[in-house]
């Protein structure tokens, strides 16, 4: 292949291709009898060797010394410079994303673009004061793609900035809740607890008529699939939502939190309430009554610790037959069972 065709197709300049031959970086393996250039596959492969190396920013003396090299990897080059592309696309992926993210918000005038730029580029600044006064900003005026809102929060590291960032998405309703539900499947834990907590906020400060069915619906899922987290913070967490949602999925898992932490006192509020919202006959009697089974099974614990727990359960559950099983519990072996039941029994009969 002679010198101007391979200068066509490559798009390395023939005048660039005669200097890289003066360094001694390229050597046309033949000439024509006409004498002009002739380049072999090997000689392409050379000059792509060439290219490769100045596009991972090497200089043509340094490539020079890199190709005299018998060791040079050319496999390794072409690993490299895929990895450069990798990274180039997730950037120009990104930049992509963030302009569709602004062209959905339709902004007719310059002010309100640059305003919303400097919004995102602050939601992703290394400054925490910076990204708490952007979410503060966007709750106000909504002037930060959801989307954008959204990843920010599930990234949020820092405990005040992932507050502010909550409350200015839980303004947008159930706009966000689909982008959130993606966080609970993701790798890290980080993101999938920042999640659990925006999923929350969201479904406690959104008006029931406003969430709509099928942004319930996506929240509730999610909090299904939180009860079998690997993380027990999230674990608990989904547990303790669903128990203030009167949600009988979580009922195992309550117990087991009443039981042995953390957070027994709210997982034992939720026990009560299942308890005592429960109707005379149907599905949340039949929770009910599994409820105080299991809380007997649990009484007859040889750990006091255990039984003491059982005891916090049941101090949140009127009833005459509670004031007797807090009444078995009263002759309890244990001193700080029996005393604390003794005190709930009397006070009990005071009101």
């Amino acid at each position: 292949m002679l010198i101007g065709e391979v200068a066509r197709r490559s798009g390395v300049s023939a005048r660039m291709l005669r200097h890289y031959e003066s360094l001694g970086l390229i050597e046309p393996s033949e000439r024509t009898s006409s004498g002009y250039r002739e380049y072999s596959a090997a000689d392409i492969g050379r000059i792509f060797h060439v290219e490769g190396l100045r596009k991972l920013g090497m200089s043509l003396a340094e490539i020079g010394t890199l190709l005299g090299d018998p060791a040079f990897d050319p496999g390794r080059l072409i690993r490299e410079l895929a990895e450069t592309s990798r990274r180039r696309i997730a950037v120009e992926q990104e930049l992509l994303s963030h302009l569709e993210r602004i062209d959905r918000l339709h902004h007719a005038d310059g002010e309100a673009l640059l305003l919303t730029i400097d919004l995102m580029r602050s939601l992703e600044s290394g400054d925490v004061i910076q990204r708490h006064k952007a979410a503060l900003g966007s709750g106000v005026d909504g002037t930060v793609p959801v989307e954008s809102l959204s990843a920010a929060v599930l990234n949020e590291s820092v405990l005040n900035a992932a507050g502010a960032m909550r409350w200015a998405l839980a303004q947008s309703g159930p706009e966000a809740v689909r982008y959130l539900a993606k966080g609970m499947d993701d790798l890290s834990v980080e993101v999938r607890r920042n999640a659990l907590q925006a999923l929350d906020e969201i479904r406690r400060t959104t008006a029931k008529e406003e969430l709509g069915p099928v942004a319930e619906a996506t929240i509730t899922a999610s909090l299904h699939s939180g009860l079998g987290d690997t993380d027990l913070q999230v674990r608990s967490g989904a547990a303790l939502i669903l128990g203030q949602m009167g949600d009988p999925v979580a009922v195992s898992d309550l117990l087991e939190i009443a039981m042995d932490g953390p957070k027994d006192i709210e997982a034992a509020e939720a026990l009560a309430a299942f308890v005592n919202e429960a109707p005379e006959d149907g599905q949340r009697a039949e929770v009910a009554t599994r409820i105080m089974s299991d809380l007997r099974r649990h009484a007859r614990s040889p750990e006091a610790r255990v039984r003491f727990r059982v005891l916090q359960v049941l101090i949140e559950i009127p009833g005459a037959e509670v004031d007797d099983f807090i009444a078995e519990l009263s002759s309890d072996e244990s001193l700080e069972v029996a005393a604390t039941a003794t005190a709930t029994l009397n006070r009990r009969r005071d009101h």
